[in-house]
């Protein structure tokens, strides 16, 4: 499947770094350090805690931002 995905016009693969940021989704972990961007829905994004001040980007992206660790 991998090969028929990478065969698509303008497909290519994600380098290690980007493969190792992948979170599936999850919630991202206290304590927040600096700008944190994760796949979220809207409802999910808009509503973390507000003291991360939580927005959403479109795309099911949604950014934070935490303390200066």
């Amino acid at each position: 499947m991998l090969k028929n995905i990478l065969n698509l016009e303008g497909a290519q693969e994600l380098s290690i770094f980007e493969k190792k940021s992948i979170n599936g989704g999850a919630y991202p972990v206290e304590p927040i350090c600096g700008y944190v961007t994760w796949s979220a829905s809207e409802t999910v994004c808009l509503n973390y805690n507000p003291y991360y001040r939580p927005v959403y980007l479109g795309n099911n992206k949604c950014s934070i931002v935490g303390d200066a660790c």
